[in-house]
This record gives structure tokens, C-alpha cells and sequence, in this order.
């Protein structure tokens, strides 16, 4: 079944059709209107209020077994992260969904639905104007050292950027994440803060993401020094790369694996390619010419090898079985039948496919636009 945006607003608004498990519950609105957004995926996350707290509550516009299995995914995979600078997504489990189906009748819908309270603050950028505006230098101060700490947290949880739009502060300068990205942003973060206040980033820790970690050709192998030459990881390799979100794609004598930042093996190096998406958390490895999909822990998601996985777009990867084109999501599941003669990666929620000599678009359902 396919839920509408208005359908969710219409249940979490009614009296007799709130969330079983979270009592009194009140949309939150900007000018009337309730606020949500589209992290895309086939979800739309609202924000509600319930026992004076703000919620994000992320729904499935499509429901099925399917869509389940991605949201308990989603909250398993930030399970542990949770403490002073992230908070975890909890599932809920089959909640009552009552709304009018628009001809005099009510429906109940039984959804799974993560809900993740919201934490306190505003985007960084409106508390730097707000602090420039009143000369408060010590409140970005604060905001400064909370920054590299949450940074530091951020490598041991295995994490190493954070979306700036969604970096939250709290008027003391304490400062709360709900969400990650690419190295790149961290520094971009450093050098907004580091402006605000005119002082040099810390000299014990690179902003960029990583405590700076180099990899660098030692005579016939490669190795990891910091930035004063010093070993941080005794193995020599056969070759190696930059480590990218905390990990890093290796190769020995026996095969190519992928190491964390101490140097252990998360995917024992066995396999003749490795590919590591930094952005989705994922690892194409391929063995003996057949593809799997591996989470960032070295764990295989993928039920069966394929003949070939490329890129991921979208959180979709195009895999190739038997000759025929499908698509793997981010937790393996094979969302999209390996049935097409060919296909394109998706970009903006599309994707192009040949079948019998005809090419059209498919949405990341499966289904013909």
C-alpha cells in the first residue's frame, strides 16, 4: 500500500488516530504549515511533538515487508552511536495509522515507523550571525572545542564528516549532529568556525575528518605515518590507499581486504577487488569473478553473487546476474529483478532501462514512469 504525505499529516493530527505508542502527540508547524522533508528513499521524516518533546519520526510512503526490513536496517545501523553528540533512531513497531480515505470512510494502516528525538538548537550558521551580532566570543569558543570533540567522537564511532545544515547548537556553543557525510564537510565546518573566531584550527587534530592519518610508498611496500612521519600502523603493504570514512582498502600478497584506522582486517584481505563507497558505507568485493556487497563491518549483505556491482547512485547499486541488469540497495536486498537486457545508474530518482529492444524509465520501485 502507498501512503500519501497528506494521509501521514491527517493521522498524526487526529485524535482517535495518533501513534499508539507515543501519547499526545502535535505536529510541529512553521506558519501553519507542518514541517517535514524527503531524505529520500521512499521515506518522509516529520517532526512532531509529544510529552514536550520534538520527535523526527521517519515514515514509508510505500508499506510492505520490504520497506520494514529497510527501516529496521536503518536503526540497527546507527545502533551504539547514541551518547552526547547523536542520538539513535528507535523502531516502531506495526503503530495504528487511522486517516479518511476521502469518501466518508476511515482506514487503519498498521506502519513501522524509526522515531529519533530531536536534539536541541539551531543550525550553526544562524548562531555564528547571532553570536557575531552580540559580540558573545565565548559562547563560539565553546562551540570550537565542542567541534573537536564531537570530531574525535565521530573516528571512534567510525564516522568522520557531519552535514553542516543539519550541525546543531545550543546557545552555550554545545553542539549535536543528526546526521553524517564526507570528510570534505568537517573541513568546511572548521574553516566557517575558525573564520567567526580568527584563530588557527588545533595543532593536535586535523579538522578535515581524520586524525591525519598519510599513506605514503616506503621502498617496496606502503604504510600509514602521521604527519610527523611516525608509523600508526606497523603493517607494510603490498599497496594501499587514503583512508575515506575511517576506512581503508588494502592489498597483501593473499589478496585485497579493507582495514579500520588501527589497522585491523574489517574484510580479510581474500578477495581479487575491493571497492570501498566512503558515502554509502558499503564495499563491492569481488572473488573467483562473482560480486557481493559488504556493510563497513565486513559483514555481507547480499543474499547470492552477482557477475558484476557498479557504483552506488542514490543508494541503488546496478548489478548484473545471468546476463540480465537489476538493482541492489545499500542493505543488499535485491530491490529491483535482475531482468533487463541493460541499465543506467539512478539520478534523481530514476533509473534507465532496455528491455526487449525498448529503453524506459523506472522509479527506484521497479515501476514504469
Amino acid at each position: 500500500m502507498i501512503l500519501s504525505i497528506s494521509q501521514y499529516i491527517e493521522a498524526l493530527t487526529n485524535n482517535d488516530g495518533r501513534l499508539r505508542t507515543l501519547k499526545r502527540l502535535r505536529m510541529v508547524c512553521d506558519d501553519g504549515e507542518p514541517v517535514f522533508a524527503m531524505p529520500g528513499h521512499g521515506f518522509v521524516d516529520f517532526e512532531v511533538m509529544t510529552d514536550d518533546r520534538r520527535l523526527t519520526l521517519r515514515c514509508p510512503l510505500r508499506y510492505d515487508s520490504e520497506s520494514s526490513s529497510r527501516l529496521r536496517a536503518m536503526g540497527e545501523r546507527d545502533k551504539g552511536l547514541g551518547g552526547r553528540f547523536f542520538t539513535e533512531w528507535s523502531l516502531l513497531e506495526k503503530e495504528v495509522l487511522l486517516f479518511c480515505a476521502g469518501n466518508g470512510k476511515e482506514i487503519a494502516v498498521e506502519v513501522d515507523i524509526l522515531a529519533r528525538p530531536t536534539p536541541e538548537g539551531e543550525p550553526l550558521a544562524d548562531f555564528l550571525q547571532r553570536a557575531a551580532a552580540g559580540n558573545d566570543g565565548e559562547a563560539v569558543s565553546v562551540l570550537e572545542r565542542s567541534f573537536e570533540e564531537m570530531c574525535e567522537w565521530a573516528d571512534r564511532a567510525g564516522r568522520s564528516g557531519v552535514v553542516m545544515k543539519r550541525l546543531l547548537v545550543a546557545a552555550d556553543g554545545a553542539v549535536s549532529v543528526t546526521a553524517f557525510s564526507a570528510n570534505d564537510e568537517r573541513e568546511r565546518i572548521a574553516e566557517t568556525i575558525h573564520a567567526a573566531t580568527g584563530n588557527e584550527p588545533p595543532a593536535g587534530y586535523d579538522m578535515r575528518g581524520e586524525r591525519e592519518i598519510r599513506c605514503v610508498r616506503d621502498g617496496g611496500g606502503w604504510m600509514y605515518v602521521d604527519r610527523l612521519g611516525r608509523h600508526v600502523i606497523d603493517t607494510v603493504w603490498v599497496a594501499a590507499a587514503p583512508f575515506r570514512e575511517g576506512r581503508a582498502e588494502i592489498e597483501t600478497r593473499t589478496g585485497k581486504g579493507l582495514i579500520d584506522r588501527d589497522g585491523r582486517a574489517v574484510l580479510a584481505p581474500v578477495y581479487e577487488e575491493v571497492v570501498w563507497d566512503d558515502c554509502w558505507g558499503v564495499a563491492a568485493v569481488m572473488v573467483e569473478g562473482r560480486w557481493s556487497l559488504a556493510n563497513r563491518n565486513g559483514i555481507i549483505l547480499t543474499t547470492r553473487p552477482y557477475e558484476w556491482l557498479g557504483e552506488c547512485s542514490e543508494g541503488m547499486v546496478l548489478a548484473v546476474r545471468e546476463g540480465k541488469c537489476g538493482f541492489v540497495n545499500v542493505e543488499g536486498g535485491e530491490i529491483i529483478p535482475c531482468t533487463y537486457d541493460d541499465a543506467s545508474s539512478f539520478s534523481e530518482g530514476c533509473a534507465v532501462v532496455s528491455l526487449s529492444g525498448e529503453s524506459f524509465l523506472i522509479d527506484a520501485r521497479g515501476e514504469r514512469i
